[in-house]
């Protein structure tokens, strides 16, 4: 019975030991479970904050559709009857946080922050929450 000790190949050895392909963040942050990235909260909801104080949270799982008016309005359908209707500026980015999910909350701007005329920044001058037919 002979041993063969003869090398392996310098290509063979750098294949068999290579490490995994590094990814961009964007990648890596993507590959992440949604568990993970989410947290602990078993669903999500969306926060709507009223210049009154008052809050209100409506589960992501029941939303449905988001709509977009030029003139800058947002509607968001959810399945439990609820329409939400968003009056501002600039809510372009904001439309496409919600779409995937990833606004935390919709919150009315304040007094003093309608008064500024800054058109770079999304402004929230009214929210609407109306109920509907859930039967």
């Amino acid at each position: 019975m002979s041993t063969n000790t003869a090398k392996r190949p310098e290509y063979l050895e750098k294949m068999m030991t290579a490490s995994a392909p590094k990814h961009e963040p964007e990648v890596e942050e993507a590959e992440r479970p949604l568990k993970e990235i989410r947290g602990s909260v078993p669903t999500p909801m969306l926060d709507f904050a009223f210049r009154s104080g008052d809050l209100e949270s409506l589960a992501y799982a029941y939303l449905k559709r988001v709509r977009f008016k030029p003139g800058d309005t947002l509607i968001l359908e959810f399945t439990t009857g609820e329409t939400v209707v968003v009056d501002g500026r600039n809510l372009e980015r904001l439309r496409q946080s919600v779409r995937l999910h990833r606004a935390d909350e919709i919150r009315e701007s304040s007094e003093t922050e309608l008064m500024q005329d800054r058109q770079e920044v999304f402004q929230v001058e009214r929210i609407q929450i109306t109920e509907g037919d859930t039967e």
